[in-house]
């Protein structure tokens, strides 16, 4: 059984997961594929990787599930669907409490070489826990922004 803090951190995992989906309601498949100059990601490409993000950290640095995850795929130039990829989103979220279910403090204490974008490094599973929070709370506030200007370029098209 987890423990207060675990609990905790699925929660506000959860939520951050809710606040996703609500930013981006809105939206429809050309939205979510729209570049803006002089930014290399889009609402998609943000959705896609937050969601391989934290299938890698909370399910297999926290879990350790084998996770074959290809970071830099994440942020391809493909076209994708929003529906797609709100539905791996919300299976990621089901799988991530899952496992957080399961996970005791002692597991939590300790420690794992990962792979991070700017290399290896030795982490505390509880350190991948937390990076998982923060990770996908930064991309949030991403995402508001790029739905912003999607909702604002869409608004400043004249209709066909």
């Amino acid at each position: 059984m987890p423990d207060e803090f675990v609990n905790a951190v699925a929660d506000v995992l959860e939520d951050l997961r809710r606040q996703v989906v609500e930013a981006v309601a809105d939206l429809d498949d050309e939205d979510i594929n729209r570049r803006f100059p002089g930014l290399r990601n889009t609402v998609g490409i943000l959705l896609r990787h937050i969601a391989g993000s934290e299938r890698y950290w909370v399910q297999g640095i926290v879990g350790g599930a084998t996770v074959l995850r290809h970071r830099d795929a994440e942020f391809g130039p493909d076209r994708l669907e929003k529906a797609a990829l709100l539905a791996t989103l919300r299976t990621v979220g089901e799988e991530s409490a899952r496992v957080l279910a399961q996970v005791t403090p002692e597991r939590l204490a300790g420690t794992v070489r990962v792979e991070r974008a700017r290399g290896s490094a030795e982490v505390t599973r509880t350190w991948a826990l937390l990076h998982a929070v923060q990770h996908l709370a930064y991309h949030l506030g991403q995402i508001r922004q790029l739905a912003a200007l999607a909702r604002h370029a869409r608004a400043a098209t004249p209709a066909s």
